[in-house]
Formats: C-alpha cells, sequence, structure tokens
C-alpha cells in the first residue's frame, strides 16, 4: 500500500473534520446578533461528529484552535478580549469530546494505555496546585498577589491529549491539518495583518503567536518535501517563513533552526550529523565571539532597542522563576500564580509571564510537574518513526523550542496542534511491532471492513523521515 492509498484512508477523516469547522465558522458569521445561537450551534455541530466520528473530531481540534481567531477578527467586531474568547471556544469542544470519547470507553470501544498515567500524575499535580492555598511570598507582593484564579489551560490542554491519546489520530491526517490551517493563518496575517512596532500582527494573532504557529509549520513542510520527494512542499514553506521573518518572533525562528536542523539529520549516517551540528555551532560561537548576542542571531532584522528592552526582562523574569523555583521546589507557588507574581513586579516594562514555560511548570507546580511534562515529550519523541508519523515528531521537537522561550503552552487554542501531534506520537507507542504505515492504515474496530490489514502489502518509503 503506496502513499496514496494512505492519504485515500484518511480522506474521510479530512472531509469531516472540515465540515465541522466550516459549519462553526458560518454559524459564527450568520448568528452573530443571537448570542444563545451563537453559543450553542457550533457545539452542538461538533457535538454530531465528535460521537460520530472521536478521530476525526480530536483531528479537528487543530483548525478550531488555529481558525477560530481569525473568525472573530473577521465576524466580530467590538471590544472583544480575543485571548479568552478562542481559549473558551477550544475549551468547550474539548470538553465534548471527552464526553464522546468517554461513552466510548464506558461501552468498550476505547480505552486508556499506559501513556495516560503520566498525563493523569501531572494533571493532578496542576489541579492541586490550582486549588491549594498559594505560598507565602515576599511583601511587596502580599497585596496585589490575592486576585481571583487563572484560567486553567495547563488542564484542559492535558485532558485534550489524553483524549486524543484514546482515538489514536492518523499521522498523514494531522499533518495537512496542522499545515494548511498554519498556512491559512500566515496568509490572513499578510495579508490583513498591520505593524506594531515593525513587527506584523492582527488583532487575534500576535506577533509571538504567528511565529509559535507558523515556525513549526515550516518545518513540517520541509519534512514533507523530504519524505515524499516533493518540491511542491516548500510554496507553503516559504508562505509560512514570510509569516515568521514578518513577525520578527525569536522564537518561531528558533522553532525553524531547531526543526530544520532535525529534518536534515534525522536518518543520516553520523559523519554527517556531526557536520550539519557543528555548522549552527560555529555560527553561534563566532557570533558571540564578535560581540553579537543571541537574540540578534535569531532575528538580525529587528530593531536593535525591541531586542535589548526584550531581553532585559526576559532575563528578569528568568532570574525570578528561579529564585521562586530554589524557594518552593516541590509544590511551587500555585498554578497561575507566577504569571501574578511577575506582573506585580517591581521592573521596567511589561512583561506577561515567564516566557520560559519549563520554568513556569517548575515554579508554579513544582519541579515534580516539570520533570513528568519533560517524561510525555521525551516519551512521544524519543521513538524514531517514518513517513508522515516522522514529519509530526518534527513538528514536536520544533515545539519543544519555543516552549523554553514562550508562554503558548497552556493556551488550548494556540497549542492545539502541539497537544495533537503528541497525542498522535504517543499513541503510535503502544503499536511497537507494527510498522508506523500499518499502524496509520489500520481499520478502526467496528469498520465496515472488519478484516485485519494485510502487513505484507505495506511499505514506508526509502527516503521517510525517521
Amino acid at each position: 500500500m503506496g502513499p496514496r492509498s494512505v492519504s485515500r484512508l484518511g480522506t474521510a477523516d479530512i472531509l469531516q473534520a472540515s465540515l465541522c469547522v466550516a459549519l462553526t465558522g458560518a454559524a459564527l458569521i450568520v448568528f452573530a446578533g443571537h448570542e444563545r445561537l451563537l453559543v450553542a450551534l457550533p457545539y452542538i455541530a461538533y457535538a454530531v461528529l465528535a460521537f460520530a466520528s472521536p478521530r476525526a473530531a480530536s483531528v479537528a481540534l487543530i483548525p478550531i484552535g488555529l481558525l477560530v481567531p481569525m473568525v472573530l477578527e473577521l465576524g466580530f467586531g467590538g471590544d472583544l478580549v480575543y485571548v479568552e474568547l478562542t481559549a473558551a471556544a477550544v475549551t468547550g469542544c474539548v470538553i465534548v469530546l471527552a464526553v464522546a470519547v468517554g461513552a466510548r470507553a464506558l461501552l468498550g470501544g476505547l480505552r486508556p494505555t499506559v501513556e495516560h498515567l503520566p498525563i493523569a500524575a501531572l494533571a493532578v499535580i496542576v489541579l492541586a496546585g490550582y486549588f491549594a492555598p498559594p505560598v507565602a511570598v515576599a511583601a511587596q507582593f502580599s497585596l496585589r498577589y490575592a486576585g481571583g484564579r487563572h484560567f486553567p489551560g495547563l488542564v484542559v490542554c492535558l485532558l485534550m491529549l489524553a483524549v486524543v491519546v484514546m482515538v489514536r489520530p492518523r499521522p498523514v491526517v494531522v499533518v495537512h491539518a496542522f499545515v494548511w490551517s498554519a498556512v491559512a493563518v500566515a496568509l490572513f496575517a499578510l495579508a490583513c495583518g498591520y505593524q506594531s512596532g515593525e513587527r506584523l500582527r492582527t488583532l487575534t494573532y500576535l506577533s509571538t503567536c504567528l511565529g509559535v504557529v507558523d515556525g513549526p509549520a515550516v518545518v513540517a513542510c520541509l519534512a514533507l518535501a523530504r519524505t515524499r520527494r516533493a518540491v511542491r512542499w516548500l510554496v507553503p514553506a516559504a508562505v509560512c517563513l514570510a509569516c515568521v521573518v514578518a513577525s520578527e518572533s525569536r522564537s518561531g525562528v528558533l522553532a525553524v533552526v531547531v526543526g530544520a536542523v532535525f529534518v536534515l539529520v534525522t536518518g543520516r549516517p553520523p559523519v554527517v550529523r556531526l557536520a550539519v551540528l557543528a555548522a549552527p555551532a560555529l555560527v553561534a560561537v563566532a557570533s558571540v565571539s564578535w560581540g553579537v548576542g543571541f537574540g540578534e542571531l535569531l532575528t538580525p532584522w529587528r530593531n536593535e532597542a525591541s531586542i535589548i528592552s526584550s531581553d532585559v526582562q526576559r532575563w528578569e523574569v528568568l532570574d525570578f522563576s528561579l529564585r521562586l523555583i530554589v524557594e518552593h521546589p516541590l509544590r511551587g507557588v500555585g498554578y497561575g500564580n507566577l504569571v501574578q507574581l511577575i506582573d506585580y513586579a517591581p521592573r521596567s516594562g511589561e512583561r506577561s509571564g515567564a516566557h520560559n514555560d519549563y520554568l513556569r511548570v517548575a515554579a508554579e507546580n513544582g519541579i515534580p510537574a516539570l520533570v513528568l511534562l519533560l517524561v510525555i515529550l521525551l516519551r512521544g519523541v524519543r521513538p524514531r518513526r517514518a513517513g508522515d508519523a516522522g514529519v509530526v515528531r518534527a513538528v514536536v521537537v520544533s515545539s519543544m523550542a519555543w516552549i523554553g522561550t514562550d508562554l503558548m503552552l497552556p493556551h488550548p487554542a494556540w497549542s492545539s496542534y502541539l497537544w495533537v501531534c503528541l497525542a498522535c506520537l504517543l499513541a503510535m507507542r503502544t503499536h511497537r511491532g507494527e510498522s508506523p504505515a500499518a499502524v496509520e492504515c489500520r481499520e478502526p474496530r467496528g469498520s465496515p471492513a472488519g478484516r485485519p490489514v494485510n502487513r505484507s502489502s505495506l511499505s514506508v518509503p526509502a527516503a521517510a523521515v525517521e
């Protein structure tokens, strides 16, 4: 069974997911003046999809998370908090999907795996920190620190991860859903965006959001070009790269560099790997020796004053976060409290969040939570994968770079593609004895075919990304 047959198997999922997104977008625009219908209809459409085809509904979380902000910006005006609206929209879809998958699990159609253990453990730690009383902090924070609770976005993302692992989405469908959603975001930003401090952004897509979304999309297109030996994938890669460059997002550029190097070295002989890895290392060392900072090296076209201001604030936040980790290594300061502490800390300029989600997890929930997060990520990317599964793996590796320089990990919309891709890889770990193509092509339980796939006819392209 060749790549064309594999693509045909995912056609139904793609059509169902596209129909769901189209219905959601149409409902948001047509019923803009009817708040009750506005809230109910998209979720009704998604609920029908979730109960009819949970696998297609899980893939639909990617375009919903990435494209709903665009729908909100085009169909609505006024003073709206787009970040909260997009998070609420994806959260509602995740809950609906969890109910549908839970119902199938009760009927015996789906069951959890060993991969759910670290996910559940991390969710328990985060919820414990969320509901526990805040720890004692310095006196200068005591008055403004006692605010409302922060939205538990990381819990929603972990629920998304756990649910999608159970339904086992096909890598080919996940890759296409992510790439074309990211291309749509890039085209929208380039056509309708504006310059804010010489950086491209829109009302709903901040500059850093564009980098976080389109940076890994560039890597996905490069991996597809190598895997399928198809130069045409460089066209969407160029569109996404143009958006990353215009946004001047260092997180996005870092994700592109890390992901591109990973795609180039995967499956290569050791000598080639060393040569490819040595090139960027030598450039970085030479730049530092010449007095060029890391931020200037990633985005030399960005305004120098903007880079210096951002670096000063980032180092202040980094130092503050590390001190909190040292003071509260086991339980942290409580979920969402680090953001409030940083916002109210005496410093120059505004910087919301830690801009390093690894440190944020450790500072808010303790070092054990960070260890569990790393275990989940490493279990996803550790086995070598071929074909479209290798492309999904490259997306996750690329995203692990921006996690250390940004704050989008707990946002259910902006990071939806990462959690779905990670779930796709974790689900494949339960089928180690089979080739990635066999896992990708397996007929779902209860399908009309009702017969096992003849694995002897399956083949993996020789140039596949491992």
